[in-house]
């Protein structure tokens, strides 16, 4: 779900609109608007609500007098409708992580969700390397992990593999990482869906 804050001219309290929207309800808010200010030249997106953190900022650019892009920001709200916390943390990530110039670009990669990892928890440098040592993804022997520089380890994993800190942890393109640590997340994920279905 995304609700999307419009305004016109100077004014900042603007509408509301919630996505994705209908011809009539766009009507309407148009007619808010219109309250605002006659110039429909500038109206323009201030602010967006959503599940997905921060991909507001991604939507601000839109030409909301083109009925062609809000074709796009419902293509785009029908996408983050339906996604559980990780697949929102997932999105957020892969938004950050990528080259973003169009609501094209926010729809190709909502589409491919599948196609990137997600480490929980995992929010900084340090958090990464001794993620990727403790899952022996980075093999150490266990007498010189206590004297590891985690921090470097990450620095250098995250330059090397790329990828992006979300809110809920840390997002890169699968095929990017080690097929290792593919199988590591992927055992976690299938565990956690199995830990919520209800035997009867």
């Amino acid at each position: 779900m995304i609700t999307l804050h419009l305004t016109r001219a100077d004014d900042y309290e603007g509408v509301y609109l919630p996505l994705p929207t209908s011809p009539a309800e766009i009507g309407e808010a148009w007619a808010a608007l219109d309250n605002i200010s006659d110039d429909v030249a500038s109206t323009r997106i201030v602010g967006a609500v959503s599940n997905v953190w921060g991909i507001g900022q991604y939507l601000k650019k839109a030409d909301v007098n083109n009925s062609g892009e809000f074709k796009k920001l419902n293509r785009i709200a029908e996408l983050t409708g339906n996604l559980d916390r990780d697949q929102c943390y997932i999105f957020e990530g892969a938004l950050n992580a990528e080259s973003v110039n169009s609501l094209d670009d926010v729809i190709a990669i909502g589409e491919r969700l599948d196609q990137y990892l997600l480490l929980s928890g995992v929010n900084t440098d340090r958090e990464l390397g001794a993620y990727l040592v403790e899952t022996g993804v980075m093999a150490f022997d266990e007498s010189v992990q206590p004297y590891l520089d985690y921090t470097r380890i990450g620095i250098e994993y995250y330059a090397n593999h790329g990828g992006a800190y979300a809110t809920g942890g840390y997002v890169l393109r699968r095929d990017s990482a080690e097929q290792a640590l593919q199988d590591i997340v992927d055992a976690h994920q299938d565990k956690q869906i199995l830990g919520g279905m209800e035997m009867g």
